[in-house]
C-alpha cells in the first residue's frame, strides 16, 4: 500500500482541522526555506516557502488517503484553497520525481527545483511514496503577490488591534521553535512575542 505524506511548519501542527492524519506530525521534516513572508486575509503574517529565506526544520506527519489526488485534495480543503489553484498552491511530489525534472504527473505547486532536490532525498530516505505541502505564495500587507519586505510587515503588525492582532500574536507565538528565521527574531524584539512553551503538534488527528 503507499503512504502518502503532508510536510508542515504552521498553523497545520497545532490546528489541523480536517486533515486526515494518520498519526500525529513528526519532527524529522526536510529542511526547506521558510519565512514570514505571506500576509493573510485575517492580517496575519504566516510562515511560506521563500527561497531567499534560510533553511528551517520541518514536520511531517502520514495521511489516511489512499492516492495523490487526495492527498492534495485533503490539504486543499483544509486550507480553504479555491479547487482550481491546488495545481499552483498545493504543492505535491513522488519518489519518482528527482530534482530538476519536470513531469506534470507527478508535480505540483510553486517550489524551485532546490526545494524540490531536498523533498526528493528526504522522500529516498524514508518509506514515503509521496508527499504534500502547502504553497501558498508571498503576499504583502496590500494584497499583491509579492515579497514584502520585513519593515512593511513590522507596520501591518503594528497596525493591528484587537482579536487582529491576537490572531497575528498566537499564530507567530506557537510555530515550532525550530522556526529560528530573522523575521521571527524581529518580531520577538519588537512585540515580546517569544514562541510559546505549548508543542506545536498538540492537536487531534481529523479535527474539524
Amino acid at each position: 500500500m503507499s503512504v502518502f505524506a503532508c510536510i508542515g511548519w504552521g498553523s497545520l501542527l497545532w490546528d489541523p482541522r480536517s486533515l486526515p492524519m494518520a498519526s500525529p506530525f513528526r519532527s524529522d521534516g526536510p529542511r526547506l526555506p521558510i519565512e514570514f513572508s505571506r500576509v493573510a486575509l485575517d492580517g496575519r503574517v504566516t510562515l511560506v516557502i521563500d527561497d531567499e529565506a534560510a533553511e528551517m526544520s520541518t514536520w511531517w506527519c502520514p495521511l489516511s488517503v489512499d492516492s495523490m489526488a487526495q492527498a492534495v485534495a485533503a490539504l486543499g480543503r483544509r486550507e480553504r484553497i479555491a479547487p482550481d489553484r491546488w495545481p499552483e498552491w498545493v504543492g505535491r511530489q513522488d519518489r519518482n520525481l528527482r530534482g530538476v525534472a519536470r513531469d506534470s504527473r507527478s508535480e505540483g505547486g510553486l517550489a524551485s527545483s532546490l526545494t524540490r532536490g531536498v523533498i526528493a532525498r528526504w522522500l529516498d530516505e524514508r518509506s514515503v511514496d509521496g508527499v504534500v505541502w502547502t504553497a501558498l505564495p508571498a503576499r504583502t500587507p496590500q494584497g499583491d503577490h509579492a515579497w514584502p519586505t520585513t519593515h512593511a510587515l513590522l507596520a501591518h503588525l503594528r497596525g493591528l488591534a484587537g482579536p487582529d492582532r491576537d490572531r497575528a500574536e498566537e499564530y507567530i507565538r506557537r510555530a515550532p521553535l525550530t522556526i529560528d528565521s530573522e523575521r521571527r527574531r524581529r518580531f520577538t524584539a519588537e512585540f515580546g512575542w517569544t514562541p510559546s512553551t505549548v508543542p506545536p503538534n498538540e492537536a487531534t488527528p481529523g479535527r474539524e
